[in-house]
């Protein structure tokens, strides 16, 4: 039985059919592998701009091709993206720029940026960072040493001061009665007191802060 005309070009179009190749399904350890790089890429961008390894530009266009997108549980800053370009690895922070049209009457949530703040992090390979890194960090420990250390002396003097200040009333109440005295003596003291309250616990809690750090 011959076959109709609708059946003929059903085949054909059968054959013409071109099957689109599916993307690779990754492997496990694949994932894994992806995710811990993007998490290293991440502490790397925050590090470079603390370090202050960065410059920052705005830009009318940005070539989105280039540029891989690195997940963030939440923007950087609240308001920044991380990418990274596929040619040159470098790692940028891009936040869209779009005008605030809150308010209008013909407002649009569909408006294109305008333009992109752009911080371009300096590229540099792992070793050059792990020394950027540890050169940042003992200079930073250096900073919180010498701090710590100043806020001691600091508040040993203020000890020192408030003892002798208070010492110095006690003797001038000249007065008979030396419970008198003591109470005239703290009368006048009382300021620099709460001010020895109010620095102790301040003190113990920057001592724990100080360990944690070092322990970090």
């Amino acid at each position: 039985m011959e076959k109709n005309q609708f059946e003929l070009l059903d085949e054909a179009e059968q054959d013409l059919k071109v099957e689109t190749p599916q993307e690779p399904q990754l492997k496990e350890y694949e994932k894994l592998l992806i995710l811990e790089r993007n998490r290293k890429d991440l502490d790397k961008a925050k590090n470079l701009v603390k370090f202050g390894c960065f410059e920052q530009k705005q830009e009318n266009t940005l070539d989105f091709d280039m540029l891989e997108l690195i997940p963030l549980a939440k923007k950087y800053r609240g308001l920044y993206q991380l990418y990274r370009n596929v040619d040159t690895m470098q790692l940028l922070f891009v936040c869209p720029l779009v005008e605030d049209n809150k308010g209008d009457t013909d407002e649009r949530k569909d408006l294109k940026p305008y333009g992109y703040d752009v911080i371009y992090l300096e590229v540099m390979d792992n070793e050059t960072y792990q020394m950027v890194s540890k050169a940042a960090k003992n200079n930073l420990s250096n900073v919180v040493s010498f701090g710590y250390r100043a806020s001691f002396i600091i508040y040993f003097i203020y000890c020192a001061f408030t003892l002798a200040y208070f010492i110095y009333n006690l003797i001038a109440q000249n007065a008979s009665n030396f419970l008198a005295a003591l109470f005239g003596a703290f009368y006048y003291s009382a300021s620099y007191f709460v001010g020895f309250l109010v620095a102790t616990p301040i003190l113990v809690l920057l001592m724990m802060k100080y360990r944690k750090y070092k322990a970090e």
